[in-house]
């Protein structure tokens, strides 16, 4: 536009300078020398309005620009959450059996259950059953064990003896275990929905003393279904199934600190 602009007024300064003359002359053939000024303001004229003639082609940048116009490629939706974390194996677990609001050596050998947690752990196939300790001096029914604690905790260990259970040290032992609210209804659903999850690790365990502290995890786990057919309070009768997954994604979020081996 600014050269445009400044062709236009030199056409008009042309235009004031020849209506200015009061006795303008005719052209001659001798007049050669006007007519030869004449034709080169004409082709400088020429010359301008041919390069005038290439504005547009400036001015087409325009249409170049307009990038906004084009389609653009859609972007990759961003995964799930739990995408981050690696599925190393799958578990199935069942329990039928009292809830402990505590748990005390005068009433050992009631505090078992009934049920057993099958897991697949990093291509391992691994089972915790029912662990009944039979002795001359006592008959228990220890594991699975379902007590409160931050809501209901159910836990199957892997081995319990009755020097174990009678010492007054506690002992190192893996844990699979699923922990729910307290007032989880009676019906199915996702574990997720529910606040409900499972986890693989390792507890330290002193039944004498009541205690029950996990130590590590190798896995955690909230994917998983769920089928609640009993929970007054006192007693629970549950299902559930889903997958394990490496905690070492969610290692600064979670309560206990991953496994070494």
């Amino acid at each position: 536009m600014k050269k445009i602009s400044f062709l236009l007024v030199l056409f008009v300064a042309f235009l004031f300078v020849g209506c200015g003359d009061a006795d303008p002359k005719p052209a001659t053939v001798g007049d050669e020398d006007e007519v030869s000024d004449n034709n080169d303001v004409t082709e400088d004229a020429d010359v301008q309005d041919e390069e005038n003639v290439e504005e547009p082609d400036e001015t087409v940048v325009d249409e170049e620009v307009v990038v906004d116009e084009e389609p653009t490629e859609p972007t990759e939706p961003t995964e799930p959450t739990t995408s981050e974390f690696d599925v190393i194996g799958t578990f199935n677990l069942s329990f039928a059996g009292p809830v402990h609001a505590s748990v005390s050596i005068n009433d050992v050998t009631n505090l078992g259950g009934e049920g057993t947690a099958e897991f697949v752990y990093n291509g391992q196939p691994i089972t915790f059953d029912k662990i009944n300790i039979n002795a001359v001096v006592m008959n228990m029914d220890l594991f699975p064990m379902a007590m409160i604690n931050n809501g209901i905790v159910v836990v199957w260990l892997d081995s319990f003896s009755v020097s174990d259970a009678t010492g007054n040290t506690a002992v190192q032992k893996q844990v699979f275990g699923i922990n729910l609210p307290q007032n989880t209804e009676i019906g199915a659903g996702e574990m997720a929905n529910a606040n409900m999850y499972a986890f693989y690790g390792d507890m330290l365990v002193n039944v004498k003393a009541s205690q029950f502290d996990i130590k590590c995890v190798r896995s955690v786990t909230n994917i998983g279904n769920y089928e609640v057919t009993v929970n007054d309070g006192s007693n629970l009768t549950m299902t559930a199934s889903g997958d394990l997954l490496d905690p070492a994604a969610g290692a600064a979020y979670l309560p206990y600190p991953a496994c070494e081996e």
